[in-house]
């Protein structure tokens, strides 16, 4: 019973992976959107905001002789500027309120003298009733500590070697970079093994529905041709390539030639596919490659220096 429960679950769990993330995107006259689905569920949607047409005064030549302007007509109020908004918002001054009478000033009270201080110890309170002065007590001293020993010069010269760290922790330290040379080996361990994951993205990675439309359109018709053939030449070419690295899928590509307007009109829309499994085993694919590499780079520098060592030893014992 538990081994079928558990072979249902990774079935699930293997259509759930299979299943292709949809991204859907277009592009048309200035407006654009993007949207993702996973098994007909929209995860995420996102659509460029319309512009609002700009507000224009009614021309004085709308408005008909001898009669008044409607409201849509009518210019809007200009606002206020600071001096006038200050000047408004200040409260009116209110009156000073003058007295009725004078009012007496109370007279300053009378310090009241001070209580005497106790008179200073005299010392001859201290004698005793026998009129022998209180014996004082000695402390007594303590004994010096002695001075601590002092190291050997030999200990002193020798430097502690650093305590070498290993397992995980060590090599989480070693691939931080702490150098520029750090950072360029790091580099090009990940240049070196993006080949491989690029090999296999391209090849799970779909392309559907892609609907291309361009009107290539100028001022002077000789342009307009020359550009037309140009855009024509590029656009083919590079559904040519698409189509040898990625499963590339176009439903339509419609390149026109505009005489009759000066400007160039383009729309596209299209669809890519890929499954959560295939991401998985990239990014998997991608980590692996780049710690091999790493550790072999790690493994040859270590070789380099302990060669080094071994180079420079005898010079050092003879000097």
């Amino acid at each position: 019973m538990g081994w079928t429960i558990l072979l249902i679950i990774l079935l699930i769990l293997g259509i759930l992976l299979l299943l292709p993330v949809r991204v859907k995107g277009y592009f048309a006259d200035g407006k654009w959107g993007v949207s993702v689905y996973y098994a007909f569920i929209r995860l995420f949607h996102k659509e460029a905001a319309e512009k609002e047409p700009p507000v224009t005064p009614p021309k004085p030549e709308d408005i008909a002789d001898g009669g008044t302007p409607t409201a849509e007509q009518m210019p809007e109020p200009a606002p206020p500027s600071d001096h006038t908004a200050q000047e408004t918002d200040k409260p009116p001054a209110a009156a000073a309120p003058k007295p009725d009478t004078v009012t007496e000033m109370p007279e300053p009270a009378e310090a009241e003298p001070e209580a005497f201080a106790d008179p200073p110890a005299d010392p001859a309170d201290d004698l005793t009733a026998h009129g022998s002065k209180r014996k004082k007590r000695r402390r007594k001293k303590k004994p010096a500590a002695d001075p601590p020993a002092e190291p050997d010069a030999a200990a002193a010269e020798e430097p502690e070697k650093p305590k070498k760290k290993r397992g995980i922790r060590a090599f989480i330290d070693r691939v931080i970079p702490h150098s520029l040379s750090d950072v360029l080996g790091l580099v090009r361990d990940g240049f070196a093994s993006l080949s491989p994951a690029l090999r296999f993205l391209a090849k799970h990675l779909h392309f559907r529905h892609i609907r291309l439309y361009a009107a290539v359109g100028t001022d002077d018709a000789a342009k307009t041709a020359k550009l037309y053939g140009t855009i024509t030449a590029s656009a083919y070419n590079l559904i040519g390539q698409l189509q040898c690295l990625f499963d590339f899928q176009a439903d339509e590509c419609r390149i026109l030639a505009d005489f009759f307007n000066d400007k160039i009109t383009f729309r596209a829309s299209g669809e890519l596919r890929v499954s959560p499994l295939a991401a998985i085993l990239l990014a998997l694919i991608l980590g692996g490659r780049f710690l091999i590499r790493t550790i072999k780079r790690f493994r040859r520098e270590d070789k380099e220096a302990k060669l080094r060592e071994k180079e420079t030893a005898p010079l050092s014992a003879e000097a």
